[in-house]
């Protein structure tokens, strides 16, 4: 009887260990997830705005040189 209580206990253990372990694998691969969202946004937005002000330099540059 001492034995079945033991693997009992051990079966529940492990399985809440694992439930709880896994539970915070998954809110780090979403922060993750969010994270990563975000930074390529980030990369995109600046990539927008670098080439706009490109666009710009270029634009006053061709308004001097045919001045």
């Amino acid at each position: 009887m001492n034995i079945t209580y033991y693997l009992v206990g051990v079966l529940t253990g492990a399985s809440l260990s694992t439930f709880f372990v896994g539970k915070e694998l998954y809110k780090y691969y979403i922060k993750y997830k969010v994270q990563r969202k975000q930074l390529d946004r980030l990369i995109k937005l600046n990539d927008k705005i670098l080439k706009a002000n490109d666009a710009k330099k270029n634009a006053a540059l061709d308004m001097n040189v045919e001045g």
